[in-house]
């Protein structure tokens, strides 16, 4: 599951909660598309603090959409939890999709550190 949200003229937040199956990472791709069409550029904070596992086909549809993404991405910080697993898998998956503008950072403070970006006012549904 994930929530995704315009926190800027072009920054978003998208928050990763459980699971991350194939279905749930195309309609992510689906709404992230469909959010950015009209940017020239944008930045983007991925919030994995409450993220568990991202299925391997998941994997390979997430990667494929960052290296199409990377002429119009300014910066990506991506929050990962203490997990081992899912540290190593968020390493590899940057490292594949080939851009020094993507980075795994600590904290949400750091985040906002490297993408630009001083406050973050998120909206409840």
């Amino acid at each position: 599951m994930y929530k995704l949200e315009k926190i800027g003229e072009s920054h978003f937040y998208m928050k990763a909660i459980g699971t991350f199956p194939p279905s749930v990472a195309n309609r992510f791709i689906k709404d992230f598309k469909e959010k950015t069409k009209y940017l020239k550029e944008f930045s983007v904070i991925v919030d994995g603090l409450d993220f568990i596992l991202l299925n391997i086909k998941s994997f390979e549809i997430i990667l494929d959409f960052l290296k199409k993404n990377n002429k119009k991405l300014v910066k990506s910080a991506y929050i990962i939890a203490k997990n081992p697993v899912l540290d190593k898998e968020a390493r590899i998956l940057l490292d594949k999709a080939e851009s020094p503008k993507r980075k795994i950072v600590n904290n949400l403070n750091d985040a906002k550190k490297w993408i630009g970006i001083s406050e973050i006012i998120i909206e409840k549904d």
